[in-house]
């Protein structure tokens, strides 16, 4: 028995080794092909560096004579982003990461470029040290490229794995020693790239990416997390004093959110104040009556919120993956009516608008011979794209240009060019110059796809994903299958989930159920018919 299972031990072994040394392969053999990937989008850059410089030159450009302004110089770094995206397909954040990965590796670090093309460093490791050193002064750079790099091969070799911050840390140490005055210099010109983003994610949510200094990030987390310890304090004292009333002794409903979901809500309250209705259960052993009035003006006017919040809210009438009509809030796409309710209990005003879905309902002919595009139409335009409609690219429509993608003619109007719906499009700032600038050809169809030919001979195809696209897909969906979107679906109103919800468990609830049984006990106890619990013996009816 002891040598079978040796002897399945051993096979085990030699199975997993064999294993690892194909994986090995296989991870080296992929950051040799990242490598020459890298080398190749470089040298995409240069083609299109010089294809830009030869036209500048054959249109009679002069350097020190050139009055041409910056806006109309298409930047060959754009060019080569779009011809990766054109080529690849890839999006175009991933595209600008891969060509300024190439750049800074081949013109910068060639160190590091080497050992990826050796199989030895991973992709992800290298974009690691390259923005870690990508600030350091010419005059140290190779010094620096080749301690980090000797440091880090001799540890991989020798069987260490240093982790990401033992990376960073080991890094920040050579650049001090090789250019200590280089350090402070370079954080102060850091201060200029502070920002704060927000980029939609799933099921409802965005992320708020804030770039901050080191101690300005820490002091806000920090703050966050002590009126986390605040607010746990209290509801701790709250519970404490609540059971030695006798009032209650349930616990099963307290508050059952992790540190980081409250840090999330603190964030929040702070900033807009608090409020939510639905992010987070409320506590049912307070006076919440105040929730139910955060809407009405005179209360709001006498607890004023750190920023007056004034949403512009947009109801289209599709159905929702999950049944409910879907309402579009800027930068954060569609939500839920739970979501709209919970907006409006922080906001002092909000402003609701139901478009005409038809397209090209807001098209006149005297708006169609002004340059100028009214209000009205640039809002269906940004709810009908979404995004930047340039291949690949997804800056939020609110952020984006509105272009005419035929340009419109000052001189005649009436020639081409018109501003209607079928000829007007999204485009980011940078993709708007390229659009201009560059020699590609765009033509926007009815139902607003946009067909893109570069002059490399790609076609490539957008779509619109705004929500009024989406309500006219649903719209002919429906048409196809000979209902109508807006009709009664039967004689049976319709109920929603939230209809369907059954209210939190208050103080009043319990403690009137706990009288029933008393009256209840009493009863029996004189031998008399008993009263109904009068619908305290079971949940409460849906509100």
């Amino acid at each position: 028995m002891g040598q079978r299972t040796a002897s399945a031990a051993s096979n085990s072994s030699s199975r997993i080794s064999a294993a690892g040394r194909a994986v090995l392969e296989s991870l080296h053999t992929e950051n040799r092909a990242s490598a020459a990937r890298l080398r190749a989008c470089h040298e995409l850059y240069e083609i299109c560096e010089d294809k830009h410089v030869d036209q500048l030159f054959a249109a009679g450009y002069d350097p020190e004579h050139d009055d041409r302004k910056d806006f109309a110089m298409v930047d060959p770094y754009d060019v080569a982003c779009a011809e990766i995206v054109a080529a690849y397909g890839v999006h175009v954040h991933r595209a600008r990461s891969i060509l300024t990965l190439a750049r800074t590796l081949v013109e910068k670090f060639p160190r590091i470029l080497e050992a990826m093309e050796c199989g030895q460093l991973d992709e992800r490791t290298a974009d690691l040290l390259a923005k870690q050193m990508r600030t350091v002064d010419a005059w140290h750079r190779p010094a620096i490229q080749k301690d980090v790099m000797d440091w880090l091969m001799e540890a991989i070799a020798s069987g260490q794995r240093p982790g990401r911050s033992a990376i960073l840390n080991k890094t920040d140490r050579i650049i001090e020693k090789h250019d200590p005055e280089g350090v402070l210099h370079r954080r102060n010109a850091a201060l200029r790239n502070r920002n704060v983003q927000v980029r939609r994610g799933q099921d409802g949510m965005a992320t708020l990416h804030a770039h901050l200094t080191s101690a300005e990030a820490s002091t806000i987390y920090t703050a966050l997390q002590e009126a986390v310890r605040q607010q746990i304090s209290e509801e701790q004292a709250a519970r404490v004093a609540a059971a030695s009333r006798n009032d209650t002794a349930e616990t099963d409903d307290q508050d059952q959110r992790s540190a980081a979901q409250r840090r999330a809500d603190a964030l929040v309250d702070a900033l807009i104040g608090p409020g939510s209705l639905t992010a987070r259960p409320v506590d049912d052993r307070a006076d919440n009556s105040h929730l139910a009035d955060q809407t009405d003006t005179d209360t709001t006017a006498d607890t004023p919120l750190p920023s007056q919040i004034r949403p512009h809210i947009t109801v289209l009438a599709p159905l929702g993956p999950d049944g409910e009509p879907e309402v579009y809030l800027p930068r954060g796409g569609p939500a839920t009516i739970d979501a709209l309710i919970a907006l409006l209990s922080r906001s002092v005003g909000a402003t609701l608008s139901v478009p005409d879905t038809e397209p090209g309902a807001a098209d006149t002919p005297h708006s169609a011979r002004r340059y100028r595009i009214s209000t009205q139409l640039a809002r269906r335009i940004r709810l009908r794209d979404g995004t930047c409609r340039h291949p690949g690219c997804s800056v939020p429509a609110d952020d984006c240009d509105i272009d005419h993608v035929s340009p419109f003619n000052h001189i005649d109007p009436d020639s081409g060019g018109p501003t209607i719906e079928s000829n007007l499009a999204c485009l980011c700032r940078r993709h708007h110059r390229f659009k201009t600038f560059h020699d590609w050809q765009y033509q926007l169809h009815r139902d607003g796809t946009l067909t893109v030919t570069t002059d490399t001979g790609h076609r490539i195809t957008t779509a619109p994903d705004g929500p009024l696209t989406r309500w006219r897909h649903k719209s002919a969906d429906h048409a196809r299958s000979g209902k109508d979107p807006g009709a009664d679906p039967g004689p049976a109103p319709r109920q929603f989930p939230f209809d369907l919800l059954k209210p939190e468990r208050t103080h009043w609830y319990r403690r009137a159920r706990r009288l029933a049984a008393e009256r209840l006990a009493n009863s029996v106890a004189r031998n008399a018919p008993p009263p109904t619990a009068d619908g305290l013996d079971h949940d409460p009816p849906p509100f």
